[in-house]
């Protein structure tokens, strides 16, 4: 039997002889797309490119090919800097899958290296291609090829591109995590569980011949471009009753909340840090500091009675880096405090530091260890790197229209999220928060276009990469 894969019988065919084939779109109505993105081989779109059509990710391929269809570094790199994300597939020949463990296990080494020399984190799964319209009777020869690639990069990252029931036996067999499903061989039926699907071939973009896929999980391989992680966002109604909500900030769709707490802290409160998880700094009007142990946020928002850790803390803003630093601002003065436990007594926070006036800034968040993040009630956004006492160098990465909120938070990984006050919470997305430039910062939507009502807000910091 001689086996052609799906791309190779569209380009030796032409659209004429495919007719319906070449072109189709098979979307499953079942529910929307999260994100789009695209699959090419020898061509290259230039990634602002790809970015400006509406895609936030590509699929990209490793093999043994030594033709220029591989992903390289420098493309890598570039697709980043654009702000794409990158799934990576091996695939060499249509029906190596056919050549059973040896062959998984042989593929999976060499797809392990070239993806991680092109950037790849180690934790990230590979898809394996069986690009042809695979029977049941070969189904032996292919799950002894995926335990080979099992065997290693481990089950947790091995992934399957393929037809519908290629992809179902696959899953069903255990053989595979991820799941890269194609309109091709499918009968229009959909595999629930795949992660990825390839819904039109043919299209161009960039004037290079390329594939259409939609991601169906927030979670679908990716790497690179996007940020991934769940910020996890507390905040205060006026009249003290807490908040918690999460958005996943790929999406930025709420995952969670919002739930509000049944009883008030007893104050509003004026500023506020979050720790951790289950730890959040709060400030009173009077001046006193006060820790807020959170018991549980999931159905309902339960938390013990505010710890009083002190007085003299007057400060307008309060942020905490994740990585010990917590920061506050009164009256134009920014000082930086030393938080040594995850739950703090009054004796955990020391090394009382002022760092400079003049900070007269209207939100206060952090983006890293030791850099703060702001607005100016001219509208600037504004960037600073704290060294320590006198020491610190800012930057203006936007000049104008930010003075629009009264909350800047952010979760990590050059993810800011502006609160307004009328109640949106808008998403943006810094490709490189570290750089001191604003020209690679972009606007991701609105989570919500009302319905924060909430007056403070803070993010646990370092949930995002």
């Amino acid at each position: 039997m001689t086996h052609i894969s799906r791309r190779a019988l569209l380009g030796a065919a032409g659209a004429t002889a495919l007719g319906t084939v070449t072109g189709l779109s098979l979307a499953s109505p079942a529910h929307a797309a999260t994100r789009q993105g695209i699959d090419y081989s020898w061509g290259r779109p230039d990634p602002s490119a790809i970015a400006a059509a509406g895609y936030s990710f590509v699929c990209r391929y490793v093999s043994w090919s030594t033709t220029g269809k591989n992903l390289t570094r420098s493309e890598a790199d570039a697709l980043r800097a654009a702000g794409l994300d990158i799934v990576v597939n091996w695939e060499y020949s249509a029906n190596e899958a056919l050549n059973g463990y040896s062959a998984g296990l042989e593929n999976a080494k060499e797809a392990q290296r070239q993806a991680i020399a092109c950037g790849m984190p180690a934790d990230r799964p590979i898809y394996f291609s069986v690009d042809f319209d695979a029977t049941e009777a070969q189904q032996s020869a292919i799950n002894s090829y995926f335990d080979g690639v099992a065997s290693v990069l481990g089950r947790s990252r091995t992934g399957a591109y393929g037809g519908y029931y290629v992809i179902d036996r696959l899953f069903d067999a255990g053989k595979i995590t991820w799941g890269w499903q194609t309109y091709a061989w499918s009968g229009g039926s959909w595999d629930s569980r795949a992660q990825l699907r390839q819904v039109q071939n043919g299209i161009t973009v960039d004037g290079a011949d390329c594939d259409r896929n939609e991601a169906r999980s927030t979670d679908f391989g990716q790497w690179g471009g996007q940020p991934r992680g769940t910020a996890k966002i507390y905040g205060f109604l006026s009249d003290g009753k807490m908040t918690y909500t999460a958005v996943d900030v790929a999406s930025g769709d709420r995952t969670h909340g919002a739930v509000v707490s049944a009883s008030s802290i007893g104050f509003a409160p004026k500023a506020m840090a979050t720790l951790n998880f289950s730890t959040v700094l709060v400030t009173s009007n009077f001046g006193n500091l006060y820790r807020i142990n959170v018991i549980t946020n999931n159905d309902e928002l339960v938390f013990e009675r505010p710890a009083y850790l002190g007085s003299g803390w007057t400060h307008d803003l309060l942020a905490y880096d994740g990585d010990g630093s917590l920061f506050g601002i009164a009256d134009g003065v920014l000082r930086r405090y030393t938080v040594s436990a995850a739950k703090p007594e009054a004796g955990d926070i020391t090394n009382n530091t002022k760092i400079d006036s003049g900070f007269t800034l209207k939100t206060l968040t952090t983006t890293g260890p030791d850099w703060i993040l702001g607005t100016a009630s001219d509208g600037r956004l504004l960037s600073y790197k704290i060294n320590g006492a006198g020491s610190w160098k800012g930057y203006e990465l936007k000049s104008s229209t930010w003075n629009v909120f009264d909350n800047l938070l952010s979760p990590g990984g050059g993810v800011y999220f502006g609160h307004r006050p009328e109640g949106s919470l808008f998403r943006y997305i810094d490709t490189n928060p570290f750089n001191g430039s604003g020209s690679d910062i972009t606007g991701a939507g609105a989570v919500d276009t009302s319905g924060w009502t909430q007056y403070l807000l803070s993010a646990q910091p370092g949930t995002v990469a």
